[in-house]
């Protein structure tokens, strides 16, 4: 623990002092590229039946940082594969990709630190400039307080850009912070105040604190999810109305499927692929079994997400199987629920957020 600790000040301090030299020389990609895009549809895999072949928005997605240097630190804190736009991953890339697919929006989580967030405001104004509605941008705290940036800096960039940010998450901690602490407790205030939506990943010990955030804050809808916890986070939306579920990562183990993926070695690509090929019917038969009767009880209230974040989550040979998962799932679901699921909660939650533009 020491020895962390120790390596995340270092980390920190690495930031700071090399910010200011390094960021100038970030490469310019982002500010070049052009909108064109050539979507490919990827062929299926599977022949699972009934298939859902319309609309989707992606619930939940970790856009890439726009700090090579926080991308770095990120990594060495835990996030491996943290990307960071630049090279061959920018934000057309994604967007592309995204079109690829048939996803028409993504709620993404731009990632402002202490020492990153002008470029992390700038890289939300230049996608909602040449990719209009494409991406709807939620303003995520660092899950370590030391990088976390401040509530008055938070208020600031609503107040300078309004209208530019759709929700306020995801509120996900790994420095032991509780999520009724002073700092969150403002956010939550904050999205009271300007109508925004909160996407907060909870885990078991969080229980007693979440019901008491949802009692305090009837006002704010809160988007949840995360794969331990999925029974009472789902247990939570029939005493709480203000609660939406987002059904992700979890199905598919794109965080990995063996311990010792949940214990600092991460799956790869490669491990992935092989994993979700061979058991795609296990699965999502599994899933079903679970999610089918729970998203049929609370039909306007769960939706589909993928939990992108590491760099290979954006591979198109990824990508492509992840929807796949994804329809295949949704097609299996009452046709009344479908598109719901599919794309209309988080059509409805998105439009909860009245904050004007001046």
């Amino acid at each position: 623990m020491i020895k962390r600790i120790f390596f995340i000040a270092v980390a920190i301090i690495a930031v700071f002092f090399l910010t200011n030299s390094f960021l100038e020389k970030k490469t310019t990609t982002k500010n070049t590229e052009t909108n064109e895009c050539a979507p490919i549809e990827k062929a299926r895999e599977f022949q699972s039946q009934p298939y859902y072949n319309g609309k989707l928005i992606d619930a939940h997605v970790h856009m890439p940082v726009s700090s090579t240097i926080v991308g770095f630190v990120g990594r060495q804190l835990g996030f491996e594969g943290m990307p960071a736009f630049g090279g061959n991953l920018t934000m057309n890339y994604v967007n592309c990709l995204f079109q690829s697919e048939g996803i028409t929006q993504s709620i993404g989580f731009f990632l402002p630190t202490k020492f990153s967030l002008s470029q992390e405001i700038s890289a939300v104004k230049n996608s909602e400039k040449k990719y209009a509605g494409a991406i709807a941008p939620f303003l995520m705290p660092a899950p370590y307080s030391a990088l976390r940036i401040t509530i008055k800096e938070v208020r600031d960039t609503l107040d300078k850009n309004k209208g530019l940010f759709k929700g306020i998450g995801e509120i996900k901690v790994f420095d032991g912070t509780n999520l009724d602490n002073p700092y969150f407790t403002e956010l939550f205030q904050i999205a009271s105040e300007y109508n925004l939506p909160v996407m907060m990943h909870p885990y078991q010990k969080d229980k007693a604190t979440v019901e008491k955030i949802l009692r305090q804050y009837p006002n704010v809808n809160f988007l949840l999810h995360g794969g331990d916890d999925r029974e009472w986070i789902t247990d939570l939306m029939a005493e709480y109305k203000n609660v939406y579920r987002s059904i992700d990562a979890d199905t598919t183990f794109l965080y990995g499927y063996k311990p010792e993926h949940q214990q600092g070695k991460g799956i790869t690509k490669e491990e992935w692929l092989a994993y979700i090929r061979e058991n795609f019917e296990t699965r999502l038969n599994n899933e079903l079994d679970f999610w089918k009767p729970k998203i049929e009880a609370y039909p306007d209230r769960f939706m589909w997400g993928t939990d992108r974040w590491y760099s290979w989550h954006f591979d198109f040979e990824v990508g492509g199987l992840l929807e796949e998962f994804g329809r295949s799932f949704i097609g299996k679901l009452d046709p009344t629920v479908r598109e719901k699921f599919a794309y209309e909660n988080a059509e409805r939650l998105l439009s909860s957020s009245k904050q004007k533009a001046e």
